[in-house]
C-alpha cells in the first residue's frame, strides 16, 4: 500500500524533470544532470544548469523546483550554504511545460530577470503524479529521450 504516494510520484517526477533537463540542453550537447526527491514534502527537484549569470560569472547556477513554489533559478554558494534564489518563474501553474521552464532559464542566463523575486505559493496539487506525467508527455522532447536524457546524480 502506497499511503504517501511515493510509488506513483517518483517516476512521474523523474519523467517531468528529465523533460525539463532535455529542453535545457543544446541539440548537440549532453543533457543537464538532475536529482529528484519525492519522499519528502514538498516534492522537489534540482537541475544543474550549464552556464553562469553575467553578474556572477564565477558561480554555478541551478534550477530548483518544488510543488509549493514551482521553478526558480538559484546561484550556488562555495561553502555549502543554502542556494541563493535569483528569480521564480511564477505563473498560475506549479507544473509548467518543460519548454517554458527552459525559456525562463535561458533568459536569466542572458542577463534578463524574468519571473518574480518572491516565491509564489501554490496550493497543494492533489493529482500531482498525473500532472507531472502529463507535462512530461506533452513536452517537445520524445518520451524515450526525455526518460533517458538526463543523468541522475
Amino acid at each position: 500500500m502506497d499511503i504517501y504516494g511515493w510509488y506513483s510520484t517518483e517516476p512521474a517526477l523523474h519523467a517531468y524533470v528529465s523533460a525539463v533537463a532535455a529542453a535545457l540542453s543544446p541539440d548537440d550537447g549532453s543533457p543537464a544532470q538532475y536529482t529528484c526527491d519525492a519522499s519528502a514534502t514538498p516534492v522537489g527537484a534540482y537541475i544543474a544548469v550549464d552556464g553562469h549569470l553575467p553578474t556572477f560569472p564565477d558561480r554555478d547556477v541551478a534550477l530548483i523546483w518544488d510543488e509549493h513554489h514551482g521553478w526558480g533559478m538559484a546561484i550556488e554558494t562555495h561553502s555549502g550554504e543554502d542556494l541563493l534564489m535569483v528569480s521564480y518563474l511564477g505563473g498560475s501553474d506549479p507544473v509548467p511545460e518543460p519548454e517554458r521552464v527552459a525559456r525562463f532559464a535561458r533568459r536569466i542566463l542572458d542577463g534578463a530577470m524574468p519571473g518574480q523575486p518572491a516565491p509564489p505559493e501554490f496550493a497543494a496539487v492533489p493529482d500531482l503524479p498525473r500532472r507531472l506525467a502529463a507535462a512530461a508527455a506533452d513536452a517537445d522532447v520524445p518520451a524515450q529521450e526525455a526518460a533517458s536524457a538526463a543523468h541522475v546524480f
